[in-house]
């Protein structure tokens, strides 16, 4: 697999996104998350993302686009940005073992991925 370097950003990609179909926003693609990371722009945008690697079928030059949003998400908690589900799943791993919190006769209503 390669990494973000190798994106040749032909938008092939694209055709893969359900986000993208979803909301219309190129930001949401595997090739709009490569551009960010490509002019070294953090933002949220890469916590909105299932980490899945459907994209990689259709990309010319295999980028694993969801090890690199990994990457661009250490960057942002290193650097403080990060969603408050996203601080509550880390916080239930680090306390209970796991993203849900304590699991003891209580109903899971919030599923982070």
């Amino acid at each position: 697999m390669a990494g973000v370097d190798k994106c040749i950003l032909c938008g092939k990609c694209r055709a893969d996104s359900a986000l993208l179909r979803v909301t219309g926003k190129e930001m949401l693609t595997a090739r709009g998350k490569a551009l960010l990371i490509m002019k070294g722009i953090l933002d949220k945008v890469f916590y909105i993302d299932p980490l899945n690697d459907v994209t990689v079928r259709s990309c010319p030059t295999n980028v694993e686009i969801s090890e690199e949003v990994r990457k661009q998400r250490e960057r942002l908690v290193e650097n403080g940005i990060e969603t408050k589900a996203n601080r509550r799943m880390i916080d239930n791993i680090r306390e209970f073992g796991n993203p849900y919190g304590s699991l003891e006769k209580k109903d899971i209503k919030e599923v982070y991925s």
